[in-house]
């Protein structure tokens, strides 16, 4: 959706002060995201200043229909707008910072995050994925999770949070049925037998599956992809895009990030490695009983947690070319991880 110049100046002048005393704006739509429309926002100001922004980033609901009906079927802005408000202030991780609320025309209100294209490029899931990226990413779970570890109530209670496996599952895995029914051929075209069984296993046992999951709980971002990390050569990993953050088991984004970010071989040679890095540094932080063990068999159940995100989503955001091949992508490595750490075990 094209941003009208004089709206956009009018509504940042009125609602976010970093940039008062602006005059002009340009607005250029950037990112692949499916549950947003989004803009760098190049700012104009007649007087020079010190110390002024020059740019800002804008996140709006998407325009497209079906996305936007997945965005509000799961308060996907209000969530994220929570977590930079009421969350990331307590958190020691490379995110965005949260400049304000700006409201358009039409009611529509978006987020303004601090514009970090200087320094760092947005990651790919078709062309990126190194060791290094990874190993930033995991390195900034634990200040994520110890914060507020098994503390639902301290992170904002339980209705804050898109658990999937919790009141969600049901939901999930109609909807799973639906997108592999609907492009499960063009979607398993590029897999091979034992990644099509196991697909189909699971969306008949995933419910079971979920029932599964014990132990303690944490903040999680359960969206851990290429795709929503920016990568800068000096700061390294930041996370971006809270739109489905949970409270569910520690397991969860370790599982999806290693699933989804590496080729099979180079995941294979370094994942029990940045999984026991990840428990060092949970225990640095304070926490006690997540061992290695117990995160070794919970990052094994846990990789089910590519399957059921990718191939429920599947059909029901906008359908793009590179779309597809980033769900191609992603639900390929992610069933190789699920039958390479035997995820058979861990359903009914």
């Amino acid at each position: 959706m094209e941003l009208h110049p004089t709206e956009l100046v009018s509504a940042l002048a009125k609602d976010i002060p970093a940039v008062a005393g602006l005059a002009g704006c340009v607005a250029a739509p950037c990112g692949a995201g499916q549950l947003a429309d989004s803009y760098r926002i190049a700012i104009r100001y007649d007087t020079p200043g010190h110390g002024r922004l020059n740019s800002v980033f804008l996140k709006l609901p998407p325009t497209d229909e079906k996305s936007a009906a997945t965005a509000h079927r799961i308060d996907a802005f209000e969530r994220e707008s929570y977590f930079y408000t009421g969350l990331a202030p307590h958190l020691q991780i490379n995110t965005p910072q949260f400049l304000g609320h700006v409201t358009l025309p039409e009611s529509r209100t978006g987020l303004v995050l601090s514009d970090l294209s200087a320094h760092t490029r947005a990651l790919d899931q078709l062309t990126d994925g190194t060791t290094a990226q990874v190993e930033s990413a995991m390195s900034q779970l634990a200040k994520l999770q110890a914060p507020y570890w098994d503390d639902v109530a301290s992170a904002g209670g339980e209705g804050r949070f898109y658990n999937r496996t919790a009141a969600h599952i049901e939901s999930l895995a109609q909807r799973y049925e639906q997108s592999w029914h609907r492009f499960g051929n063009v979607i398993g075209a590029g897999l091979d037998h034992d990644q099509r069984q196991l697909i189909e296993r699971f969306g008949a046992s995933c419910i079971a599956w979920a029932a599964t999951i014990e132990g303690p709980r944490t903040l999680t971002h359960q969206d851990l992809r290429l795709d929503n990390l920016l990568w800068g050569a000096q700061a390294g990993a930041f996370l971006i895009d809270w739109q489905t953050l949970a409270f569910t088991s520690p397991a969860w984004d370790p599982a999806f990030l290693l699933g989804t970010a590496l080729p099979p071989e180079q995941r294979r040679a370094v994942e029990r490695g940045l999984l026991a890095r990840h428990v060092d540094a949970l225990a640095a932080h304070g926490i006690g009983g997540w061992t290695m063990e117990t995160a070794w068999t919970e990052h094994r159940r846990l990789t089910g947690s590519v399957i059921l995100a990718m191939i429920a989503a599947l059909a029901f955001v906008v359908p793009t070319t590179r779309g597809f091949d980033m769900f191609t992508s992603l639900i390929d490595r992610g069933t190789r991880q699920a039958l390479d750490l035997d995820l058979d075990d861990f359903l009914d």
